[in-house]
């Protein structure tokens, strides 16, 4: 069954929040123990204050980063659980890039399991079988709040 995707679907609303380059590598740092202003300035390469501000603010009103104000003019960000959610987008994100576009050296940064120790690959799995999924397994339909794109008139 091929369902054609409303206009306003989830991924599109992901897209138009997060979708800018700047906000991504925002909360990227934010997992790797980025806190302050001026960090991620420095290492996502904005120069821009005021583009990291209005960045570092729209994620805040969107519920995923908070500011606290630990005193002494010092600013922390952390992410919320939204925003802690994001994490497997970080992963499939660093993981494609790992596999196509890393340099003959491998990739930047690897990632060890502190459970186990072992450097670990992002896999995603059926939350019901546990088998992992490939495009080619996965039907999309209409879920409970699909509402169908309006019909287009055919071409005259």
């Amino acid at each position: 069954m091929t369902i054609r995707r409303p206009a306003d679907d989830s991924v599109t609303r992901v897209v138009e929040l997060l979708g800018d380059r700047w906000t991504i590598l925002i909360i990227a740092e934010a997992f790797f123990g980025v806190r302050r202003f001026s960090d991620f300035a420095r290492n996502i390469g904005i120069s821009n204050r005021n583009l990291l501000t209005s960045r570092l603010r729209m994620l805040i009103d969107a519920d995923i980063l908070t500011r606290t104000d630990e005193g002494g003019g010092r600013v922390d960000y952390h992410l919320t659980a939204p925003g802690r959610e994001l994490y497997p987008t970080i992963l499939a994100l660093m993981s494609w890039g790992d596999r196509h576009l890393a340099d003959q050296d491998g990739p930047p940064l690897i990632l060890e399991h502190r459970t186990c120790g072992h450097v670990m690959t992002p896999l995603l799995v059926c939350d019901h079988c546990h088998a992992e999924l490939d495009p080619r397994d996965v039907d999309p339909r209409p879920g409970p709040g699909f509402h169908p794109p309006p019909a287009t008139e055919p071409a005259s």
